[in-house]
């Protein structure tokens, strides 16, 4: 017994020594990782930031309001309309291609001659992030604020339809926005112990960080590690011999001119990093020592007794929980002899295996039926939901949702599309002579017929009734979509074999052209190609007949 007690006292003890050091080990590991973590973050929120202005701005130089000035108002409304929407966009100023700047957020610098500033050289090149730098022009017109005025730009060329250089549109972010994600990176409790952002340029000027570095220079190991390309965290001396954990990573792309490369940097003392850890090796020291005097005293009384069935118990309970980890069934605890508490804890021990056993396969059964009567059950209202019964063409719900979509896709392209609304001609003698059957595989001939007719790409969806709708896409030349139509008239009117009669009817066709600088509004399209429609059965039916021109967006 005197043997086991200096045994568990050095065990403690040797216990108390790895744990310290994995402790220290740990806390290290936890602390750099967390601060990688951290520069990751603020580096995904600067790329966020600064591509969203890209994408904007880009936006901006699409806007026809903007590519060509005619109403000063409207270019300025739309411009402010930006800015409330994105409080960091401090300014948003259009030029003319001379650099004489046209319209801009709250009337600042209109009329003024910009063509020297580095944002209107950089724009006429194409679309480019210009650095961080100081107000010049707009420090003094801006508001005053605590913390000097200082911007990113973003600007981009403004051409017009022949493809010809016509101005410049700029986007000067306020410096603020990097200062507050910083503030809302750290945790309170970070803060309290020092830890630190830092955005860097690739000259070593400090953009973010303590006051003291602000538009100072540095160079440091993550600096340089950072200034590569290269992304981890490292521990490092600073100035004053001070040990800092600092996570780093790159903002921006190579080779990008619409992207900044920075280099992002947060950094915490080793000694706030390592407090917790050292607080917890303390109280284990006591803790130990205090278990160490008590496992002593009772390990003489309670060796003999308690070792034998609860390292039994202890190694089936091991081989379970291993066999459960490796996905296998547990194995079933023995129930153990030697004292009364160890026999009932191992039955319990036993029962509870068991249960848990029965109840996750009763759940992994449960959750395979689930999932598989959701996947089902979702089909199937898919399918109702978007085909029509009679035909298994797309129906009108279907239709209205893939109109905005070719709009959108005759825009991106810059090729036409164009509507065919198809209502059959003496559909209702068929129906009313040879009865409602006949007239129903009618129409599923005749949807049949058409979706033969046109491409794979194409369109097809019965509308409603005996009317149908055809969307034809990617057109080379405007003339296409008549004579489609004229081809498909002539498709439609050959005779249809039905079950008990043979029929021949026809169709009176309207066509609807959306051209893509036409505005996206699918309700007027549609309403163009019924209109043509009707004026070719008003015409006489069995004809084609091409609808007005719709109403242009810049218009």
């Amino acid at each position: 017994m005197l043997v086991v007690s200096a045994a568990v006292v050095l065990t403690m003890l040797l216990h108390l020594a790895l744990v310290s050091h994995f402790a220290h080990q740990q806390a290290r590991k936890e602390a750099q990782l967390r601060l990688q973590q951290l520069s990751w973050q603020m580096r995904d929120s600067l790329n966020r930031v600064i591509g969203n202005a890209v994408a904007n701005v880009r936006l901006l130089s699409e806007l026809p309001q903007i590519r060509s000035v005619h109403d000063v108002d409207a270019t300025r409304n739309a411009l402010e309309s930006l800015q409330r929407s994105v409080p960091e966009y401090a300014w948003i100023g259009v030029t003319d291609a001379n650099g004489r700047l046209m319209a801009s957020t709250g009337r600042l610098l209109e009329g003024a001659q910009v063509d020297a500033r580095p944002w209107f050289q950089a724009g006429r090149n194409g679309l480019h992030a210009s650095d961080y730098h100081p107000a010049v022009m707009l420090g003094k017109l801006l508001p005053k604020s605590s913390d000097p005025w200082r911007f990113v730009d973003v600007s981009a060329p403004l051409k017009n339809g022949k493809g010809e250089f016509v101005g410049v549109v700029g986007v000067h972010m306020s410096w603020q926005w990097v200062r507050k994600r910083a503030a809302e990176l750290l945790t309170p409790a970070l803060r309290e112990y020092g830890a630190e952002v830092l955005v860097v340029r690739d000259d070593g000027m400090v953009l973010l960080g303590p006051e003291k570095l602000v538009e100072t220079r540095i160079d440091t190991p993550s600096l340089r590690l950072a200034a590569k390309g290269e992304t981890g965290s490292m521990s490092e001396t600073g100035p004053g011999g001070k040990v800092y954990f600092t996570g780093y990573s790159r903002t921006g792309a190579d080779g990008d001119p619409a992207s900044l490369r920075w280099s992002v940097l947060v950094r915490h003392s080793e000694d706030a990093a390592l407090a917790g850890a050292r607080v917890l090796e303390r109280r284990m020291i006591w803790l130990s020592v205090l278990m160490a005097a008590l496992l002593a005293g009772s390990a003489v009384l309670l060796a003999r007794r308690l070792t034998r069935p609860m390292d039994a118990l202890s190694n089936a309970i091991e081989l379970a929980a291993h066999e459960t980890d490796a996905g296998r069934p547990a194995p079933e605890i023995p129930v153990v002899a030697g004292f009364h508490e160890a026999q009932v804890l191992s039955q319990a021990m036993r029962e509870l295996v068991r249960s848990e056993e029965a109840h996750r396969q009763a759940l992994e059964t449960m959750n395979l039926q689930l999932e598989s009567t959701v996947a089902l059950r979702t089909a199937e209202l898919q399918a109702l939901l978007l085909r029509d019964v009679l035909t298994g063409l797309p129906n009108r719900r279907a239709l209205m949702e893939t109109l905005p979509d070719a709009m959108e896709r005759s825009a991106r392209s810059g090729k036409p599309c164009a509507l065919l609304f198809l209502d059959m001609d003496g559909f209702k003698a068929v129906n009313d002579t040879h009865g409602h059957e006949e007239g129903d595989e009618l129409l599923r001939q005749f949807g049949s017929r058409i979706a033969e007719a046109v491409r794979r790409t194409d369109t097809v969806a019965r509308l409603a009734g005996d009317e149908f709708v055809v969307i034809l896409e990617n057109l080379a030349h405007l003339g296409d979509a008549e004579d489609k139509a004229q081809s498909l008239l002539a498709s439609l009117r050959q005779p249809y074999v039905l079950k008990n009669a043979t029929v021949s009817v026809g169709a009176s066709v309207g066509v609807a052209l959306h051209l893509p600088g036409d505005a996206a509004d699918l309700e007027a399209w549609l309403a163009r190609a019924d209109q043509a429609m009707y004026v070719a059965k008003r015409g006489g039916k069995n004809a084609v007949a091409l609808g007005p021109p719709a109403q242009r967006t810049a218009a």
